[in-house]
């Protein structure tokens, strides 16, 4: 231990792991809470995300309270009022409330990540977070770095962070599904709402990023997964076999390389111990087809820095306050997740909302409705 203390370069209060969106947003308020902030990220931005590139209106309070809304809305975004779901044989289109979003998610990231540095956040692009020793030391590609409040593991599902701090729940279970993610050119089809259109074994989400630009995401099973030789081979063995999907003429010419992602979901990980606390897709993988996945990321960023800076308890308060927010906003992202991947059982509830009109926004309220109506 003496070896590794004389080995450290320089100390910070908070050693964030991730420039994502949970990574950044902790690191900002973390700085903005007066404390000193180094950010480690294994990329340079802008960089790719596979993600749905939606940011649903419950994001905006968290940007709005962070100091970056503003910036977020110049960006080049596409303002979404509604959805459409279909199956093999029917569908239905639910109405959602203003604040709904499309927007690249590099452009989104880069964003936050240059609103932290304006925070006074140290950001390391391009440096990897390798290990995470006792009293709070982190050791990453240009050396080692003591915390000398906390860190923060924004790492993402495969988070480097959670394995070394002893944080991984065992026997974490996922389903086999993987998501293929690119953009696309926009068919002229293809309106202001997202699209979600379900097939055998998965459902693809399709929606208008900006311009002539649609981004779509392919969730699969093995067999789908199996047909990835080419684009034009994916969408026949997948969402091809959707009338709803045929009817847009989406060319299966990426603008960019198909991307790849995996695990779609898996169970919380400890919240904190040690003085490390997880965020984002390192606490927890929710399938995002809501734009949920943002939120969780903002949110619980923000709890953490709010943990950090309240030195009372800081891992109890964080883990009973993560706890109770997944609670609150999952359960019915759950319910609509098995949904998804059962074709005949979302065919049934699109006929059940084509005769009770009113469940559509109720649905859409209980996804998307306001953080105040959960508490």
């Amino acid at each position: 231990m003496p070896v590794l203390f004389s080995l450290v370069m320089s100390d910070f209060d908070v050693i964030v792991s991730g420039g994502g969106p949970a990574g950044a947003t902790a690191a900002a308020f973390c700085a903005q809470h007066g404390l000193r902030v180094a950010l480690f990220e294994h990329a340079r931005f802008p960089r790719h995300k596979v993600c749905g590139n939606v940011i649903n209106p419950n994001c905006w309070p968290v940007l709005e309270r962070l100091g970056v809304a503003g910036r977020i809305r110049a960006l080049p975004l596409h303002e979404i009022d509604g959805a459409v779901f279909t199956t093999m044989k029917n569908h239905t289109a639910i109405p959602l409330q203003a604040g709904t979003v499309a927007i690249r998610r590099s452009l989104f990231d880069a964003a936050l990540l240059n609103h932290a540095r304006t925070c006074g956040v140290q950001v390391f692009e391009g440096e990897t977070v390798h290990e995470i020793s006792t009293h709070r030391h982190v050791v990453a590609s240009n050396g080692h770095h003591l915390a000398v409040t906390g860190i923060i593991g924004a790492d993402g599902r495969h988070s480097v962070v959670a394995q070394k701090a002893g944080l991984i729940r065992r026997h974490r279970v996922h389903n086999g599904h993987i998501a293929f993610q690119s953009h696309f050119r926009a068919p002229t089809a293809l309106d202001n709402r997202v699209q979600l259109h379900l097939f055998r074994g998965g459902y693809c989400g399709v929606v208008r990023v900006d311009g002539d630009r649609a981004n779509l995401c392919i969730v699969t099973d093995a067999r789908g997964a199996r047909s990835d030789s080419g684009c034009e081979a994916l969408f026949q063995h997948t969402v091809r076999q959707n009338p709803g999907f045929r009817d847009l003429g989406v060319t299966p010419e990426p603008l960019e390389p198909l991307h790849s992602s995996h695990p779609l979901q898996a169970p919380m990980n400890v919240p904190a111990r040690n003085s490390v606390f997880l965020t984002g897709d390192a606490l927890r993988v929710m399938e995002p087809f809501t734009g949920q996945g943002i939120f969780f990321a903002l949110r619980t960023a923000e709890l953490a820095a709010e943990a950090i800076c309240s030195q009372s308890h800081p891992e109890v308060t964080y883990a009973a306050a993560v706890t109770a927010l997944y609670r609150q906003r999952g359960r019915t992202n759950e319910w609509l997740r098995r949904v998804m991947y059962h074709e005949r059982a979302a065919r049934s509830l699109i006929t059940i909302i084509q005769h009770v009109p009113r469940l559509a926004p109720w649905l859409a309220d209980n996804v998307l409705g306001d953080e105040r109506r959960f508490g």
